[in-house]
């Protein structure tokens, strides 16, 4: 697989074949050396890749111990930040996750604009390193500020009362909940740049798998030191974590850049171009669309003319809300069976761990072959079945244990991980920038946490209205979303490009064809 991805030749990096390999031109760093070391025989593209992977495996470690801090700190009935006595609280922060997300992306388009993919990447990581350092600091001296009654408070319908304490783990929770995919739709960005669909369709699951080893130590690690560090301490580890998906991101672009493969160069050609197109037109038609670049018109456009792209979107939202009530009937069902705060992190470290434990093996042991002989229109069209029949089942039950719930919210979480995250990546590889890291951020930042706040809105919305939710009011709704998911994954088959592997399959099923029918011509 390896000297076949090496020299796998068309799409993205196929311009980079000649730099691949060693060159006196070309100057070696530390990085370089490294990889050509442990890796030898691959292309550099892959080796920057790898770098990439690596870079987001550091991500999703550190996500494991933001993740099982905020929610443990959210749902906590006995700290003065906690939210554990109010049920309307959780779904209500989960809707206010997609106008955050509006925010950061906002952000990123800036310094996409301003400085391109490298630099928006690494000043997002490190601006969300210094929000968990932030966060964790700002929580800890609320806590030491304390609770009395000298504390200022305003009383909120859903939340209660909302105090210094409560409003920082409430921010703290809604910025975890946003920033995971900021980082990780740009990480993904650029590997489908720089690799080819073939390649892609090689190596895409075992880099997925490297998420998910490397989330499955983390929260292992993280069940044995949360006694110790406290959950403040989960939190400074998650943002010391994203210095290093940093540093490994950047090494990764240097050597796209150093190397002829830079995934800017292709925006910049195109530029460049309409700029000549544009010499002694003024303020014409072409500098006009440049202007709107990043706006939401220049996005409808964008989305019209790529149709898969609308839809993706809508196949993320509709999976993004079945998530969302699962998290919710998940959450609600640990809370009320493990009191203890830090029991609780402890357990929900150890559910994402086997979540991300099996979607490793998955990933390495089963999906490369599965990707190679399955086309993703197919593969999209059977994934929804595990997850509708599983909450279909749930549906059923008067009052579903805390096991039969977790195990629904755990298949469709190792769907998600293994098939669903991998095909979507796929499905960009093909596209032009704007559709990479563009569209794509649009999409996974904003469609996904648009999905999750829609539906939490409705939820809340809903519990205002009508009291509390039970479990299997929740169960119910969670089988109407996967049929609405599985309706939008077979309009999305119908709309995603042929793999490489299938063309190849017609253009020899046409050639045999002609062949005989030449054949048939010769004997007659």
């Amino acid at each position: 697989a390896a000297a076949a991805a090496a020299t796998g030749a068309g799409g993205p990096s196929s311009s980079s074949s000649s730099s691949s390999s060693p060159s006196s031109a070309v100057a070696t760093t530390f990085a370089d050396a490294a990889m050509r070391r442990v890796l030898p025989g691959l292309s550099a593209p892959l080796h920057a890749s790898i770098l990439m992977a690596l870079s987001m495996a550091t991500h999703f470690a550190g996500y494991e111990f933001a993740r099982s801090s905020s929610l443990s700190s959210f749902t906590s009935k006995s700290s003065p930040g906690g939210f554990g006595s109010d049920p309307g609280a959780f779904p209500l922060a989960m809707a206010c996750v997609s106008p955050f997300s509006v925010l950061l992306l906002l952000g990123y388009g800036r310094e996409l604009d301003r400085g391109g993919p490298r630099a928006a990447l690494r000043n997002t990581t490190l601006f969300c390193s210094a929000a968990l350092s932030a966060a964790a600091a700002a929580a800890s001296a609320a806590e030491r500020w304390g609770g009395g009654g000298s504390t200022p408070r305003i009383r909120v319908p859903l939340l209660g009362e909302l105090t210094p304490a409560r409003a920082i783990v409430w921010t703290s929770f809604v910025f975890q909940n946003s920033y995971a995919h900021l980082l990780y739709a740009q990480q993904w960005s650029f590997i489908g740049s720089v690799l080819t669909s073939e390649e892609g369709a090689t190596w895409f699951a075992s880099f997925a798998g490297l998420s998910s080893v490397s989330s499955t130590l983390a929260g292992t690690a993280l069940s044995k030191s949360v006694d110790r560090i406290g959950l403040r301490g989960l939190l400074v580890v998650a943002s010391l974590g994203l210095l290093l998906t940093a540093a490994l991101a950047d090494a990764a672009y240097d050597m796209s850049e150093r190397n002829g493969f830079d995934p800017a160069e292709e925006i910049r050609k195109k530029e460049e171009s309409k700029k000549n197109k544009g010499e002694g037109e003024g303020e014409g038609g072409e500098a006009a669309d440049e202007r709107k670049k990043g706006s939401v018109r220049g996005a409808v456009d964008l989305f019209r003319r790529v149709p898969v792209l609308g839809a993706l979107f809508w196949e993320v939202i509709s999976f993004q809300s079945l998530s969302t009530i699962l998290n919710v009937c998940f959450v609600t069902r640990l809370k009320e069976a493990v009191a203890d705060d830090a029991m609780r992190a402890a357990w929900t470290g150890q559910f994402y761990a086997l979540v991300n434990g099996v979607s490793g093996l998955l990933q390495f042991l089963i999906l490369p072959l599965f990707m190679t002989l399955f086309d993703p229109a197919w593969v999209y069209r059977l994934m929804p079945l595990a997850p509708l029949a599983c909450t279909v089942f749930t549906a059923f039950q008067a009052e579903p244990p805390l096991k039969i719930v977790a195990f629904s919210f755990f298949v469709a979480k190792v769907m998600d991980y293994t098939l669903r995250n991998v095909c979507n990546e796929m499905v960009y590889v093909p596209l032009d920038f704007e559709s990479r890291y563009k569209g794509k951020e649009i999409i996974g930042v904003f469609g996904s946490r648009f999905g999750k706040s829609g539906m939490s809105l409705l939820l809340s919305g809903m519990t205002y209205a009508f009291g509390s939710f039970g479990i299997q009011e929740l169960s119910r709704l969670t089988a109407v979303a996967s049929t609405a998911w599985l309706g939008c994954t077979y309009r999305l088959s119908r709309l995603v490009p042929e793999s490489e592997a299938k063309k190849k399959r017609k253009a020899d099923a046409r050639k045999k064809k002609k062949d005989g029918i030449s054949s048939k011509k010769k004997k007659r």
